[in-house]
């Protein structure tokens, strides 16, 4: 049964960072990844997804409710940028 996570730990966040901005993971999205921004919270965000050329992601938080981004550029432009996978072996950190 997969663990069910509605916001990262610090711990967990500082990883997903590092990972992206320091060890330089580079990101394929696709549905079912799990995402979270460089802003200073622990929002968490999956991605329900990818149909017609937009992605469709929801709060973990709130599940079910989707916003709708463009594919093109949702991890290499604008606001995209800022997005930064969680891959499932961070999720599974929990010290």
């Amino acid at each position: 049964m997969p663990l069910i996570h509605l916001n990262l730990t610090p711990d967990q966040k500082l990883a997903a960072l590092a990972l992206r901005f320091y060890q330089g993971l580079i990101w394929y999205p696709k549905p079912g990844d799990h995402y979270t921004t460089a802003r200073n919270d622990m929002e968490l965000y999956r991605i329900a997804k990818i149909e017609g050329g937009r992605i469709f992601t929801e709060y973990c938080t709130r599940p079910g409710e989707l916003t709708e981004w463009p594919e093109a550029g949702f991890t290499t432009e604008g606001f995209g940028l800022r997005r930064v996978w969680v891959p499932p072996f961070v999720l599974e950190y929990t010290e």
